[in-house]
């Protein structure tokens, strides 16, 4: 395992709350044990009625900590945008409040993004995160994500999700980009493709997709997400994708909504011709079941229209910001899992 041997940049750390008080004493002492620890930490709640705001506030002894007491539900973007305006320092991990890191996991993250041959292309680094269960987030030996692929449908998916730990996600490699469970950032990346109305995470998503709407826009900036397993966390995962149409309907119903708006910022006309007839036919099946099985769904469609100006603004700034060639984006969805080793680079 590769220890850190240089003087790292500093980090900081944004985690977004809501009612999630069991877990966050976890998450939070996760953070101040570890190894290289970070300049600042920003919880932002979105008006927990479980006291998840207080519960934050009685770490500042042991981390320089400010909390932000939203006074309504803006979102998981909004209040990570919000979060991000009071961080300073050269990288940010975004972190779940179901997520409890080990140790060595900033440490181990940060130095293998300096001592690759690409290194000032790296816009993000993600790590092995295993599956928890309980309030103390007990790790297991499931894999809950080791990166995130795309497929020619245009679904994202977090690489290896439900599959045992046993090793086939052990080697280092590029990754199309990182859950923002557990993601570190570089500032420097998220500011080159902020939006002009300077949301770096879209609010129109509210929450879910939305570390995926980033991913591709980075993608589009020629900016690099490093999978560095020896980086582990552990993360009670609320949504599983393996669950299908058994989550919660409101998580449904943004799941169809933001599975629009991210082909609509970020899908050009070469992806829709490179990736035909597979995402004609998943968006074929989402609407079908939008209309029989999972009516509770069918606002989504109609929030997409409502949203569709905005859109097509964000989609006409991502698009005229772009600095590599459309195939270099593509590659990633030519076939489903895809990932490139880091040696191949």
């Amino acid at each position: 395992m590769r220890e850190p041997t240089a003087e790292l940049e500093s980090y900081d750390v944004v985690i977004v709350s809501h009612n999630h008080g069991d877990v966050l004493r976890a998450c939070l002492a996760s953070v101040a044990g570890q190894h290289v620890p970070p300049a600042k930490v920003v919880v932002a709640d979105n008006a927990s009625t479980d006291g998840s705001a207080g519960l934050a506030e009685s770490w500042a002894e042991r981390l320089d900590l400010a909390v932000f007491q939203n006074s309504s539900n803006i979102g998981f973007s909004a209040a990570v945008n919000r979060g991000l305006q009071a961080c300073s320092s050269p990288w940010v991990l975004l972190l779940n409040p179901d997520c409890a890191l080990q140790p060595s996991f900033a440490a181990r993250l940060l130095a293998s993004v300096h001592s690759t041959a690409d290194a000032a292309r790296v816009g993000s680094a993600t790590g092995k995160l295993l599956r928890a269960h309980g309030p103390g987030l007990t790790t297991t030996t499931v894999v809950d994500a080791a990166g995130m692929i795309v497929t020619p449908s245009g679904r994202h998916l977090d690489r290896g999700a439900g599959q045992p730990d046993g090793g086939a996600y052990d080697r280092e490699a590029w990754v199309f980009g990182g859950t923002a469970a557990a993601t570190v950032y570089r500032r420097s990346a998220l500011e080159d493709v902020t939006f002009p109305d300077r949301q770096v995470l879209p609010e129109s998503f509210f929450a879910y997709r939305e570390d995926a709407e980033l991913a591709w826009r980075l993608q589009w900036r020629g900016w690099r997400c490093l999978y560095v397993p020896t980086a582990v966390g552990a993360h009670r995962r609320g949504l599983q994708p393996e669950r299908g149409r058994r989550q919660a309907p409101e998580i449904n119903a943004h799941s169809v909504k933001n599975r629009f708006l991210l082909r609509l910022h970020c899908a050009d006309l070469g992806w829709h011709l490179s990736c035909f007839p597979w995402w004609l036919a998943r968006d074929l099946l989402v609407v079908g079941a939008c209309l029989t099985v999972e009516r509770s769904s069918l606002p989504a469609l109609r929030d997409v229209w409502r949203l569709r100006h905005d859109a097509l603004s964000r989609r006409r700034h991502i698009l005229q910001r772009r600095s590599v060639p459309s195939r270099q984006v593509r590659r990633w969805f030519r076939k489903r899992g895809w990932i490139e080793p880091v040696d191949a680079s």
